[in-house]
């Protein structure tokens, strides 16, 4: 007897444009009209591109990188820029897993360097100083990245950090809000996993990568 297929979850947005323009939409109600926007690479360019088109504001973006023991293990931290780590409170690693923890974080600061290339042509970011700075990604189910980006940021100059997402799941939610961060996320799931597919114009990593890649370009 065969077990039966599990029936594919409906997206949450058609579009990553769509969800773009509403989480530009929500942001400019909550009064962030003066605002720039900073998508992370790759997943949250799209969505900040268009929600900066909807706010009639500027955008620009960060590279980050999740830090991994494993590629199938959830990460323990995140890089952004050219800021200090941002690891895992609960993580306490072994006295085995040092060496291994020192390579992670160095492949994760390359990986950094090699996308601000491929993203920003190694330009600078857009100017912060005094500036509220709101941070997107495209899903949130760690925090790590977002936090990592956050501290780029406010390293940046920003007076203000706010953090931003179509969608995020609880646990990453309460994370970020006992940073005493400004969140702002239409669409908060329960599973730890996150949504398996967030937007129905979902295409796979490498063309998604490549049209947050042109957009990105397009920012300069």
């Amino acid at each position: 007897m065969t077990t039966p297929a599990q029936p594919r979850r409906e997206s949450l947005y058609a579009t990553r444009s769509g969800a773009g323009a509403l989480l530009g939409q929500q942001l400019a109600t909550r009064g962030y009209l003066e605002c720039i926007l900073l998508g992370i690479t790759p997943e949250g360019v799209e969505i900040a591109a268009n929600a900066a088109k909807a706010m009639g504001g500027p955008f620009d973006v960060l590279v980050a990188s999740f830090i991994r023991l494993g590629s199938n293990l959830a990460p323990i931290g995140a890089i952004a820029e050219s800021v200090p780590s941002e690891m895992d409170p609960d993580f306490l690693p072994a006295g085995n897993l040092l060496d291994k923890l020192a390579a992670a974080i160095d492949e994760s600061r390359a990986r950094v360097s090699q996308d601000v290339v491929l993203y920003r042509t190694q330009r600078p970011v857009r100017k912060l100083t005094g500036r509220v700075a709101v941070i997107i990604d495209g899903q949130v189910i760690w925090p790590w990245r977002v936090l990592a980006a956050a501290k780029a940021a406010t390293q940046l100059g920003a007076k203000q950090v706010v953090i931003a997402t179509p969608v995020a799941t609880q646990d990453a939610a309460e994370r970020i809000y006992s940073r005493r961060l400004e969140f702002v996320c239409p669409s908060i799931v329960m599973d730890k996993a996150g949504h398996p597919s967030p937007y129905g114009d979902m295409t796979g990593d490498t063309p998604e990568r490549l049209r947050s890649i042109m957009i990105a370009h397009q920012a300069a």
